[in-house]
């Protein structure tokens, strides 16, 4: 029996001049006289909801509605129904009544620290300061051993300062890790042999060493100097003719920033020798350092010859010649230098457990070129990877990095009471859809069923969007709660009906900027908005087209940039998959539609809506 919803109307910008009686009577839904209520509609998003209302709604179904964010501008009839259509879909999902579990904070939750120099020291002394009891697990037989590419003096000096929360455990090594922040079950190998232990997070921080991070394969060795070893005293041409030094400053992969102003600093050097000509080979000039671009500028005056090459273009014949195409001169150029200048980079050995794709996701899934998980965060919750082994340089931008993750990690581990994604056992087929498909590992197979990390869920939806029994969700995310909320919308919305599923990290935010400017939206659009574009199912997108909209669009993250790394790539896959249904239907495909976007790109929004629209007048 669905709970009984009641609307409680709460004044904020962009709600004046509606009457909450009527939004009420045309939702389909009570309004709040003060009562008792089973289930309910607020109109402002919970942290700007007064906290008396907050407690007084303490344990009950709510959905915590932007109802301005939903409504945009128009006359008081077009407002009224927009309204009407934001609050119904709201009462669809608090209508189901699902109360999760949560996760209480919890402050001084154990942390695991597995590494050495420091990186490793950082994290542990800033995670201790932060109330938690840390276990740092060196593979050394004291704290005070460097890597080979820390300084032994900041080492040893940070080592004699550790807090008396870090527990050290000396020659030991993480050898396995299950579980998500909150979760992590890690299994350690020690002079006493194998254990078990529970932490709330874990960081990484294997020693490593500087080693050539743009080795070309096949350059004979003798040609080669490493950047740090290099005496430009050592070169120069003969009276009568150039001496020619390359210098690889990521000509296979584009180096770090600091690499590649080490290298430029290296060219630099030897430009300024008695006729030594340099020829500098990059893929990208990752300039972003204190000085690397007046660096660059400096090379180029000094007459150094910047060779952009596409990665893997730059080739070795013969062990001595280099060979590479220009695209300007249209022809290939070869060099034979007489010395050949290796760019360094940070780099350690990935421990074996994270090359098991059973339990670990791929290297690039679990740590990609994705800008919101900087500051050492991957992409399984309360994992982090720092220093040598995430190539990051020596020095302050390791403190400040194990810094960052400790205030992470501190975030998700004491923060706010949060609702955890709810399993239903009874209908659990033990697939393993939700494990295979979670890109922060939040759900491992315990015993013989599925667990949840209790901290790690973000509410991406991507596992609920898998579940073929419709058996985990995360709070308010399940189908039934999505089903409903659409149909409850749709039968409010006036024709023609249309749907936009927007990500509550690019599509929605620019929604919300474009009501708050005014923007008139099309009367009967529906804004479903999603924690992340992977909650959309084939499901819900036919649903919603069976239930009348004319079109159906998807507003998610450009690739790359999904706080969910795939969940983006998820959405427009199905969106894909749905296309190639309705063509084989003789249907429209172009009714169901992916836009990559971002939170700032409110007019490519607005113009993809009233496309949408334009086609739904013709449908």
């Amino acid at each position: 029996m669905p709970a009984r919803v009641s609307l409680i109307w709460q004044e904020a910008p962009g709600l004046s001049g509606l009457d909450p009686a009527q939004v009420a009577l045309a939702a389909g839904v009570e309004l709040d006289d003060g009562g008792l209520v089973e289930a309910a509609v607020v109109t402002v998003a919970q942290e700007r909801a007064p906290r008396g209302l907050q407690e007084r709604l303490a344990g009950l179904p709510v959905s915590w509605l932007d109802l301005a964010a939903e409504i945009g501008g128009g006359g008081d009839a077009h407002r009224l129904a927009r309204a009407a259509t934001a609050v119904a879909r709201a009462a669809g999902r608090a209508a189901k009544g699902t109360l999760p579990p949560v996760y209480a904070p919890q402050p001084a939750q154990s942390v695991l620290v597995a590494g050495a120099g420091l990186g490793a020291l950082a994290a542990a002394w800033e995670a201790a300061a932060l109330g938690h009891p840390v276990t740092l697990a060196t593979p050394f037989g004291d704290a005070a051993t460097p890597g080979a590419d820390d300084d032994p003096q900041a080492v040893g000096l940070m080592a004699a300062q550790l807090p008396a929360q870090v527990e050290l455990a000396t020659e030991c090594e993480l050898i396995g890790l299950a579980g998500s922040a909150g979760g992590f079950s890690a299994r350690l190998m020690g002079p006493q042999g194998e254990s078990s232990q529970g932490f709330g997070a874990v960081f990484l921080a294997p020693p490593g060493e500087l080693a050539p991070g743009c080795e070309i394969h096949g350059l004979n060795p003798e040609l080669c100097v490493l950047a740090s070893k290099l005496d430009p005293e050592d070169w120069q041409g003969p009276e009568d003719a150039w001496l020619h030094a390359a210098v690889l400053a990521g000509s296979a992969q584009a180096a770090p920033s600091y690499s590649f102003a080490a290298a430029l600093e290296a060219a630099l050097a030897l430009a300024k020798r008695p006729r030594v000509q340099v020829s500098l080979f990059y893929t990208e000039a990752r300039v972003a350092v204190p000085g690397a671009e007046r660096l660059f500028r400096d090379c180029r005056a000094a007459g150094v010859l910047p060779m952009r090459v596409e990665p893997g273009g730059l080739e070795v014949r013969g062990g001595h010649t280099l060979a590479w195409f220009d695209p300007l001169l249209g022809e290939e150029i070869t060099l034979e230098p007489a010395v050949a200048v290796m760019a360094e980079q940070s780099g350690a050995p990935r421990p074996a457990w994270l090359d098991n794709e059973l339990t670990v996701k791929p290297w690039d899934l679990l740590v990609p070129e994705n800008p919101r998980l900087a500051g050492g965060k991957t992409s399984r919750s309360g994992l982090y990877i720092l220093g040598s082994l995430r190539g990051t340089a020596p020095g302050a931008p390791r403190r400040a990095e194990a810094a960052a993750a400790t205030a992470d990690m501190h975030a998700r581990l004491t923060g706010r009471v949060v609702p955890m994604p709810a399993v239903r056992d009874q209908l659990c087929a033990r697939c393993l859809s939700c494990v295979r498909a979670c890109p922060h590992g939040v759900p491992q197979f315990v015993g013989f069923g599925i667990a949840c990390s209790p901290a790690g869920c973000v509410a991406c939806g991507i596992c609920a969007a898998e579940c073929p029994a419709e058996a985990i969700a995360p709070p308010g995310w399940g189908q039934p709660e999505m089903l409903a909320a659409l149909e409850a919308a749709l039968a409010v919305a006036p024709e023609p009906k249309m749907v936009l599923f927007a990500c509550g990290q690019s599509g929605m935010p620019a929604a919300s900027a474009l009501s708050a400017s005014g923007h008139q939206w099309p009367a009967g659009l529906v804004i479903f908005p999603l924690v992340c574009a992977g909650r959309t199912s084939q499901v819900l997108v036919t649903r919603a087209l069976e239930l009348g909209a004319k079109g159906v669009l998807t507003a998610g993250c450009h690739p790359g940039n999904c706080r969910s790394i795939s969940g983006n790539l998820v959405a427009a896959a199905k969106l894909e998959m749905v296309q190639g249904m309705l063509a084989e239907l003789g249907l429209d495909p172009e009714a169901v539609s992916f836009l990559p976007l971002a939170s700032n790109q409110t007019r490519e929004l607005a113009q993809a809506v009233e496309a949408l629209a334009v086609k739904a007048e013709e449908a």
